[in-house]
């Protein structure tokens, strides 16, 4: 069921509830270049809960954020606002992906008695460095935004091609299952079309390189995490996942074999068995 919610500053958030019914809550935020449907694989797959998927300000159907809130901290801060103004009866699990992981950080060290348990699958783990692999995919990767908020309509063009979505998309996936590379990709165009602001995205992609999960390990640690990650992920590369996992110490690290960036999409039952493992202790309880 689709929904929305306004915020103090006007902005309007949508969101998508399955299984109101139900009383144990997942809110799940998705990463930078997605929105509520990037989950739609792993939705059907969690029956036992609730879900509460939110397009985050500036993404999908939400509304673009003024521009003096164009960071992690200010997502988070309005994404607290939300979870807030629902009104829940008991705090929920929150999850996040990739850039939804950092952000999912940020917001439990604002708020940390908003959340119950936290679900980080392939989160920003460290800020990206000269040093690490990371650092020519993320220079390209600004320099795409940077030029598509600076050069009008051709930026525009440039930020929403076809080809060059089709080739990080194809450099990401690592399924040999033609039919989910497809529909992968099919949503990864569908995308492109609802991008709000090419200065948006460039002003959080410089945002997320500058900083990682990992600097919020104080607050993290103190908090019972699953931390779900890909072996062969070159956008959060393990190695990097491993500094965070010893930081924050979870109550969980699963590491998923033969997927790197995308498990929500690739190995959804995987990924949903180690949300169910992880959670199990806590829904017997209830």
């Amino acid at each position: 069921m689709q929904q929305t919610l306004s915020l103090s500053t006007g902005t309007t958030v949508h969101y998508w509830t399955h299984r109101s019914e139900l009383k144990a809550t997942i809110v799940m935020i998705h990463g930078i270049t997605g929105n509520h449907e990037g989950f739609q694989y792993i939705e059907p797959l969690l029956d036992t809960y609730r879900l509460i998927i939110p397009d985050l300000p500036g993404f999908g159907e939400s509304d673009l954020p003024v521009s003096s809130e164009w960071s992690i901290e200010d997502l988070a801060r309005l994404t607290n606002e939300f979870i807030a103004k629902l009104e829940l009866t008991e705090p929920p699990i929150i999850l996040g992906h990739s850039m939804g992981g950092l952000v999912v950080s940020a917001m439990v060290a604002q708020s940390p008695g908003l959340f119950s348990d936290i679900i980080l699958i392939s989160p920003v783990p460290t800020r990206v460095t000269k040093r690490d692999s990371r650092y020519i995919g993320a220079t390209l990767g600004g320099l795409h935004y940077k030029l598509g908020s600076r050069l009008g309509k051709s930026g525009e063009k440039l930020v929403k091609s076809r080809t060059i979505s089709a080739v990080t998309t194809s450099v990401m996936t690592k399924t040999f299952d033609s039919a989910r590379k497809k529909d992968i990709q099919q949503h990864h165009f569908d995308n492109l079309e609802r991008i709000s602001s090419s200065a948006f995205y460039y002003a959080l992609h410089q945002d997320i390189n500058r900083q990682g999960a990992i600097d919020y390990a104080d607050i993290l640690k103190k908090k019972r995490v699953a931390l779900i990650v890909g072996d062969d992920d070159i956008v959060t590369p393990l190695d990097e996942e491993k500094k965070l996992a010893a930081a924050i110490e979870p109550a969980q690290f699963t590491v998923i074999s033969g997927v790197g960036h995308l498990i929500h999409y690739e190995k959804a039952a995987e990924a949903a068995e180690a949300i169910k493992a992880f959670l199990s202790p806590r829904q017997s309880s209830h």
